[in-house]
């Protein structure tokens, strides 16, 4: 129990809606604030150095597969001006390298390719593949110029302070040359960059703070508002207020539920009345026979001379008439259930509605009731024919209780393309159309009084239905005001 309680109680605590949707939508603004500090400040000079790598690598791979192109200066050119690149071709056939071309100027700020880079770039590149990326991180010091690659004594060269990035590719022509193409970039320092975002990124910052609490609390409120209106209306419905109204407003999906809704609060409220009625019926037709019994037996044992066989008739049939209401009452709850086991069997349904017409005998010399049988032919089925005879019995005594002042009922057996239609008429009142789709409900009355029948318990449609339904026969009603009505029902002819 305590264990129960404690579920309970933890189930009571989670966090509403509306607050967990403006905690996911705070959180997802934190995420990407995070994400934009880290990649506007942390790596923002990783990335600038990356994309200047990858930049003067494609430079160079150009210029090496079109190094014989007559267009090639004016290319390299282009690139010194838009990308504040400079470059050198270099044929290193000899040991002695001839510079084939130059881009180098005195506005380089310091670019300048000098003598010993250039053989330690090669001797870098060579070793490399014949491709190399040199940072200046990576100190071109003298000790990398090969020995003999200068008559005499190897000059001293100075190491350029730049922050730079240099790129040289060896490329070997179909003619057995051997040229070297040096690019250098130079990496403009980020430091001031950096500092000028942060600053910016503090303001985007507290406006994105201020605009997603904002926009989350407007979102929020946007989607759980229907939400709580629609659970507080369900809330309702449960405590059996039918009447409540769930609002046709919100997104589509709330809408379409709270249709769903009002649809169920509809149907709920139907039900509800039937099973008022339902008591209200049987109770009266519980109490009308105990009541004929409980005085009948009063008088025959108060009053002498009232212990006739004409007395113990009516209490013999009014407990016959108890004991039916009962009987059908069990059997309708049974087959509702579905706890009733059809014998499926091939019978004459034709041979079984002239055996329930012989039960009709006494009601038709004793009331003038006229009940007809039309058929050509015998035919049979497949069912359970004590249950099929059930529902032809109880679709007579519907006829005949509601049947007009000609007191006629009209059975017909129609035959068409493989199947039998057992239709069953009066010339009643009829039925409006609003009230057909109830008509099979158990106890459910077009006039809305109750009156008890002149044959049966009142249950026979109902029971008819259900036994139809577990038959998988098609059945229905036609009926119009001051006509009459037709209760039919279809089953395949077997042979």
């Amino acid at each position: 129990m305590k264990q129960t309680e404690k579920k309970k109680q933890k189930k009571n605590k989670k966090m509403p809606l509306k607050f967990k949707l403006i905690a996911a939508f705070l959180g997802f603004t934190a995420i990407m604030l995070v994400v934009l500090w880290l990649f506007q400040t942390i790596f923002l000079e990783d990335f600038y150095k990356m994309i200047k790598t990858r930049q003067i690598e494609k430079t160079a791979s150009y210029i090496c597969d079109n190094i014989e192109d007559e267009g090639l200066v004016d290319y390299i050119e282009d690139v010194r001006e838009r990308n504040d690149m400079i470059a050198g071709i270099y044929d290193t056939s000899s040991q002695i390298f001839k510079r084939v071309y130059s881009g180098e100027t005195s506005e380089g700020f310091g670019m300048d390719i000098m003598p010993h880079e250039v053989y330690a770039c090669y001797e870098k590149a060579k070793n490399s593949g014949g491709s190399v990326i040199i940072d200046n991180e990576d100190e071109f010091i003298d000790d990398d110029v090969p020995k003999g690659m200068f008559k005499g004594e190897m000059p001293r060269f100075e190491r350029n302070p730049n922050n730079m990035l240099t790129c040289a590719k060896i490329v070997k022509l179909s003619s057995g040359e051997e040229y070297m193409v040096i690019l250098r970039a130079q990496i403009t320092p980020v430091s001031s960059a950096i500092e000028t975002l942060r600053i910016q990124l503090i303001i985007v910052t507290l406006l994105l703070s201020v605009l997603g609490v904002a926009f989350a609390i407007f979102i929020s409120a946007k989607i759980s508002k229907p939400l709580s209106k629609t659970n507080k209306a369900a809330k309702e419905l449960a405590k059996q207020n039918y009447s409540v109204t769930f609002a046709d407003d919100g997104y589509k999906e709330i809408r379409e539920l709270n249709e769903t809704l009002n649809f169920a609060a509809h149907e709920l409220s139907a039900v509800d009345r039937l099973r008022r009625e339902l008591i209200s019926n049987i109770s009266h037709d519980l109490r009308t026979p105990l009541t004929m019994i409980g005085g009948y037996a009063e008088v025959m044992r108060d009053i002498p001379g009232e212990n006739s066989p004409e007395n113990l008739q009516v209490i013999i049939d009014e407990s016959q008439r108890l004991s039916a209401l009962v009987t059908d009452l069990l059997d309708l709850s049974k087959l509702e259930s579905g706890n009733i086991p059809l014998c499926m069997e091939s019978f004459c349904l034709t041979d079984s509605i002239r055996s329930i017409f012989t039960r009709y005998g006494k009601l038709v010399s004793k009331d003038s009731y006229i009940i007809n049988f039309e058929q050509d032919c015998d035919v049979s089925v497949v069912g359970d024919e004590i249950r099929l005879s059930q529902v032809v019995y109880n679709l007579i005594n519907n006829a005949i209780n509601y049947s007009g002042e000609d007191k006629t009922v009209t059975v017909r057996q129609i035959v068409t393309d493989g199947k039998v239609r057992i239709e069953v008429s009066d010339s009643g009142a009829g039925i409006a159309a609003e009230d057909l789709r109830n008509i099979w409900d158990r106890y459910y009355r077009v006039d809305k009084e109750h009156k008890s029948a002149i044959i049966g318990t009142g249950l026979g449609l109902s029971i008819a239905k259900n036994v139809l339904i577990l038959h998988n026969a098609h059945f229905g009603v036609k009926s119009a005001l001051g006509v009459g009505s037709t209760f039919w029902f279809e089953l395949p002819i077997t042979e």
